[in-house]
């Protein structure tokens, strides 16, 4: 595998462990998503949006 999808790669595996460590926290902190919990889950949606934007952006400009 050439550096370039070995970086390609990581950077997106990282990312969606990064959401999936948001959600499990967040159903950790709200179990019953209740009060702010539907908040920080939508949080945490957009947060991976943008991370996965940036990532892009990033690897784009390689």
């Amino acid at each position: 595998m050439e550096r370039e999808t070995f970086v390609e790669a990581a950077v997106s595996i990282a990312a969606v462990a990064l959401f999936l460590v948001a959600i499990v926290a967040v159903g950790l902190l709200y179990p019953n998503l209740t009060g702010a919990g539907p908040l920080a889950l939508v949080g945490s949606i957009v947060f991976f949006v943008v991370v996965m934007s940036a990532a892009g952006y990033w690897l784009a400009g390689q």
